[in-house]
């Protein structure tokens, strides 16, 4: 296994198509479809990397990620977004994002982002 991957996106056919290419790649993976269930999922499965969604309802992806660094300041957090602007992606990384992606989503740009991403945290 290649790590854990948590995918965080309020669309159910993101959340499954990243699924299973995430898994045919070798990672664990699993899903959330809001904020609030990333959260319960992230304490319990404990993911290297969670792909976060900016925009849902009730918790976006930004209140999302502080509350994430909280539990596990280690865990790399990747943000995508259909609603990309420069201050969201700035205010993502400031918090600790790791990187920014915008939908539609270049699949071999997130495979080259989560392996950079695992591999600098495993130094």
């Amino acid at each position: 296994m290649r790590g854990k991957i948590l995918i965080v996106d309020d669309q159910k056919d993101m959340c499954d198509i990243l699924v299973l290419m995430l898994a045919d790649e070798g990672y664990q993976t699993f899903s959330a479809l809001s904020g609030r269930s990333a959260l319960n999922r992230i304490k319990k499965e404990k993911p290297d990397l969670v792909l976060l969604d900016i925009k849902m309802p009730r918790m976006d992806g930004i209140e999302a990620l502080k509350r994430i660094k909280e539990i596990d300041k280690n865990i790399v957090v990747v943000m995508i977004t259909g609603y990309g602007t420069p201050d969201t992606a700035r205010e993502a990384m400031r918090l600790g994002a790791f990187d920014y992606v915008t939908k539609p989503l270049d699949i071999n740009l997130i495979r080259a982002i989560i392996s950079d991403a695992l591999g600098e945290k495993k130094r």
